[in-house]
């Protein structure tokens, strides 16, 4: 070695080029050394001609010899051989590679790439088996189905567990505050979680402080949202031709105002019908801004650590008046306060405020949209509130101006909320092999709606008194948790066992009040008249054992087997226990001798699972009868006194839906792990589905007892593939997922019992969903057509058919132009018995594709996300061409069918539907397919060691990057948006456009901070 020393520097980097802390830099063969700071850099004498060693737990270590340079920058690669990703599971972690279950991953790094709410509406497309589909204006929770549809009644959605509390609500939390999101899929994996785990089981940890230096950065961006398509709606002379034809046929008179065109739009105003052009989609779509802003701080000692955020989120709607709007923080901490016993605790405190759309009438912004006048103004400033609407029959029927709607109904209609959420824990290790943990977790939320709606009057429609009306509501729960954990490890034997004891008490608290006011002056209820009022308290309480055992053998034969035993306050006597079992085994193949000379393998398990799941999301006291009291009159000694009746049948059989989920699952690695494969094959059917039972009205009840009556199957098929690629300058990861289910109701409360949705005036009148034993839940349901009658003979031969020709095919009033339905009983005639199932809102296979990557300083991420097989119930269509009244449509209505235009599938123009072309039919199913190009991202990150010189270190990361959601869209489907939920929540209408609120296009730069 050379005696010649000198001051040698440089800069150490990670795998993504970024600077890497609390790298070891050391001399080899000696004992001196340092450490890299939070910029990476590092110093250290060394003599000419020896060797520096870089080192850090899970990656390669890298050596490097000293010769006349002054600076050594180096990268290091992560060691895949030493990275053993760790899982959350219920209670715990584990080793991927020692998972028999089927429990899907999302990091920090997919979530904070998107500039969305909530960690839900970021994990759509991830995670196979998982579908989530938007739903409504800003702050709606998205619709979340994992592994299919588990139940028809309650509300299936999953249980989330944050940091170990289970809560909703995820609204409220930030997703850049989140460490990871692990889905447990399968019943090995949620039944840990019993009675509530049915639906899937979501885990939610939340980031926490690490050993080292105080770290602070800054994540922010801005941006602006639009909508991605509008349709084409008459204008106002295509509008008065069409009006003149709809009316014409129908024998209607002519609205007055089509031949008085050059009167003013209003008293006063300089310009008239004729001279006004209205494009409503133009005055209502608007560019919705959204900017979020977190600061966090992180770091602490080997003693103490701590996380600390601060968050500001808001998203304005691309619709007016529809927003969401969200501030939090955010305090992690854990500390080692003795050899044997460490404590922590968890907390979030947020706020949050929203302004949804509201529908006025039961109509949607978008359905108002479509169908109000081409001609009219949108202000109207002679009239009480500011806003005019068409006058019923000078006009149009009667259209709702939907900038009143939106100012007047919708403006002060607002949600706020409250919420803390958070734990306390304490770990006692009592020897080296068992431990005990504490948890005691809360979570509080206050809402208050309040809402106020004005005196106004549009010359068609007027309210005299202003209403107001104020919504609170207390939701406190508590969970203790106390847990036994033994982990050791015997030879080959390896064996991790859990006991748990476990008990969540939730009480919820309401109030709720209306009033009315003379004026539009004051908007609070205090001095109101006629305020009306009622109060709601509701309690439960879950009590639950729960024990697990994890075993290997020789880490190559595992084996997981838990039970749940879960008492809930909901159900009756001699029903409140149930028992939730699970076992599941895994063989890693990969590990046996005969493989050792196979090494293109670097991991191959088969694993394979059974266990059953509860569901309890009924109400707090559903299977008492209900007393409604001092609710009817009687008569009792020649006077009227109040009286009290039961109006609803108790049921003190009720009991849980319970699923029983078979899982099997194969995990593949190849090439040095740069080739991943999983896959999932399971079956999931579902017993006891609490459904209300109808009853005569002899009976004399006006509320329908739930009961468990019906079944319903999933069966699927999961597929996840990634594909690493790792070059000096260029790495980048290729993943995608593929998932299909199949679903079908299996009994209902009779062999032959029905239950329809969907029936809606504005949308034909008729039932548009059936479910039905034998089929998917909630199929569409309706009539088909054959074709268009093209003249009074074809009508005459349909007529005939059941050899009576004064019987009507369809009725007395069809004519040439309109739809023929077909004859699917061959009856001759076009009745209910007609109907035939037309499709279901469920697509055959679901998909998603992730190619990022980063090229020096550059990063990028390219997500596409789609689905392809469902339909859609297009109610735009309906509105568009449905021509059910007289209101405002679309183009299709030009080339409606006329003596002249008889190649065309739009039937005739004629007002009030005589034949009801209109009816729910497969005229206005659609193909729902869709591709969506999700997520663009691409950013520059500034060289760690040029920021620090510029800044004199006080920056350690600099980051601009530039980010689109929902950038492009590739579908058939007519509507502004095929991403259909329902309305309302409505939980059999799924797939049906009501005039949905569409998704919008958005696009957002910004920017990653790290401080010293």
């Amino acid at each position: 070695m050379g005696t010649l020393l000198a001051q040698v520097r440089g800069v150490v980097k990670n795998e993504n080029g970024e600077a890497f802390q609390g790298v070891n830099v050391v001399i080899k063969g000696d004992n001196k050394g340092t450490i890299t700071d939070a910029n990476g850099r590092y110093e250290i004498v060394a003599a000419n001609g020896s060797t520096l060693v870089f080192s850090f737990l899970g990656y390669k270590s890298l050596e490097v010899q000293v010769g006349n340079q002054q600076e050594i920058n180096v990268s290091l690669e992560v060691n895949a051989d030493m990275m053993e990703e760790i899982i959350v599971v219920g209670y715990g972690t584990q080793k991927k590679s020692s998972l028999t279950g089927a429990v899907s991953s999302i990091t920090t790094k997919e979530l904070s790439t998107q500039p969305v709410i909530s960690a839900t509406q970021a994990m759509q497309g991830r995670v196979p088996g998982v579908s989530i589909v938007n739903n409504s204006s800003p702050g709606a929770e998205p619709t979340v189905r994992i592994r299919g549809v588990g139940s028809i009644s309650l509300n299936p959605n999953p249980l989330y567990v944050i940091d170990g509390v289970p809560a909703g609500g995820l609204n409220t939390i930030s997703p850049n505050d989140i460490e990871s999101i692990e889905v447990l899929k399968d019943a090995s994996a949620a039944a840990i979680y019993g009675s509530r785990a049915a639906n899937g089981v979501v885990l939610i940890t939340t980031k926490k402080g690490k050993a080292g230096k105080l770290s602070i950065s800054l994540d922010s961006y801005i941006g602006t949202q639009s909508a991605w398509k509008t349709l084409d709606l008459l204008d106002r002379d295509e509008y008065i031709k069409y009006g003149t034809a709809l009316l014409t046929a129908s024998g209607q008179p002519v609205p007055g105002r089509f031949a008085a065109m050059n009167t003013p739009i209003y008293e006063g105003a300089a310009t008239t019908f004729a001279q006004t052009q209205t494009n409503w989609q133009d005055v209502m779509f608007k560019n919705g801004p959204i900017h979020n802003n977190q600061l966090s701080l992180a770091g602490g000692t080997d003693k103490s650590k701590f996380y600390l955020s601060l968050g500001n989120f808001k998203q304005e709607g691309i619709l007016p008046f529809t927003e969401y709007a969200r501030q939090s923080i955010r305090l992690n901490s854990d500390h080692s306060v003795a050899r044997f016993i460490s404590i922590g605790q968890t907390m979030m405190v947020s706020r949050d405020k929203r302004i949804a759309e509201r529908d006025a009438g039961g109509r949607s912004m978008v359905m108002n949209i479509m169908r109000m006048t081409p001609y009219w103004p949108v202000s109207d400033p002679t009239k009480l509130g500011g806003y005019s609407t068409t006058a019923q029959g000078l006009d149009a029927t009667d259209p709702e101006n939907p900038m009143r709607i939106a100012v007047q109904e919708q403006q002060d209609q607002i949600d706020r909320s409250f919420k803390i959420l958070g734990t306390v824990y304490a770990d006692v290790k009592l020897m080296n092999w068992l431990k005990y943990r504490f948890t005691m977790g809360g979570d509080y939320s206050s809402s208050i709606f309040t809402g106020f709606v004005p005196i106004y009057n549009d010359g068609n429609r007027s309210r005299q008194t202003a209403e107001l009306s104020q919504n609170r509501g207390q939701y406190f729960s508590t969970i203790f948790t106390n847990q036994l954990t033994f982990d050791k490890t015997f030879g080959k034997h390896y064996v991790n066992a859990i006991a748990v004891f476990e008990r969540q008490d939730a009480t919820f608290k309401s109030i709720n009040l209306t009033g009315q006011r003379p004026d539009n002056n004051v908007k609070e209820i205090q001095g109101a008249a006629n305020i009306n009022g009622n109060t709601s308290t509701s309690e439960n309480t879950l009590l639950s054992y729960v024990g697990r055992l994890n075993y290997e053998y020789d880490n190559k034969y595992l084996l997981s087997a838990s039970v749940r035993r879960d008492g809930s306050s909901k159900f009756a006597p001699g029903n409140k226990w149930g028992t939730f079992p699970s076992v599941s085994v895994g063989w890693r193949i990969s590990e046996e001798a005969f493989m050792k000379d196979v090494l293109a393998i670097n991991e191959l398990k088969l694993r394979g699972s059974i266990g059953v799941t509860g569901y309890n999301a009924i109400g707090d006291y559903d299977w008492q009868p209900l007393i409604s009291a001092n609710n009817t009159n009687y008569s009792f000694g020649n006077a009227s006194q109040l009286g009290s009746y039961f109006n609803s049948l108790g049921n003190t059989g009720l009991s849980w839906e319970e699923t029983t989920m078979k899982n099997i699952g194969l995990d593949l690695s190849l090439f040095g792990n740069k080739v991943s494969i999983s896959t999932e094959f399971y079956s999931r059917k579902t017993d006891g589905l609490l459904l209300r039972v109808p009853l005569p009205d002899s009976e004399g009840y006006s509320n329908s007892p739930l009961a468990n009556v019906g079944s319903m199957q999933n069966n699927g098929f999961e597929l996840a593939l990634g594909y690493h690629i790792d070059k000096k300058d260029f790495k980048s990861t290729i993943t995608g997922t593929f998932d299909l289910v199949r679903n079908k109701v299996l009994s209902l409360d009779t062999p032959n019992a029905t239950i329809n949705a969907g029936n809606n005036a504005d949308f034909g009148g008729f039932d548009i969903t059936r479910t039905e034993a034998g089929h998917p839940l909630q199929s569409f349901y309706g009539w088909q057509v054959e074709k268009i009658f093209q003249n009074e003979g074809e009508i005459a031969a349909a007529n005939g058919a059941d050899g009576n020709a004064q019987t009507p095919y369809q009725n007395e009033m069809t004519k040439p132009g309109d739809i023929k339905f077909r004859d699917l009983n061959n009856d001759g005639k076009i009745d209910a018995n007609d109907r035939t199932y037309l499709g279901s809102y469920l697509p055959k296979f679901s998909y998603g594709l992730n190619y990022s990557g980063t090229y020096k300083n550059f990063d990028f991420s390219v997500f596409f996300q789609g689905v392809y097989g469902n339909k859609i119930y297009n109610g735009t269509k309906v509105i568009g061409q449905g021509m059910l009244r007289l209101f405002n449509a679309t183009t299709d209505v030009l080339n409606a069918w006329t003596p002249t235009n008889t190649n065309t599938d739009v039937p005739r123009a004629v007002s009030g539907d005589p034949n009801q072309n209109a009816r729910t039919s497969d005229r206005f199913i659609e193909d729902g397919s869709y591709l969506r190009l999700k997520n663009l991202t691409i950013g520059y990150t500034l060289p760690s060691d040029k920021i620090a010189k510029l800044t004199n270190n006080v920056l350690t990361k600099a980051r601009i990057y530039f980010t689109s959601q929902n950038l492009l869209t590739f579908t058939k489907y007519s509507g502004y948006d095929p991403e259909i939920a329902s309305r309302n929540n409505n939980l059999l209408t799924n797939g049906v456009d009501y005039g949905m609120y569409p998704q919008a296009r958005t696009l957002t730069i910004g920017l990653n901070l790290g401080f010293n």
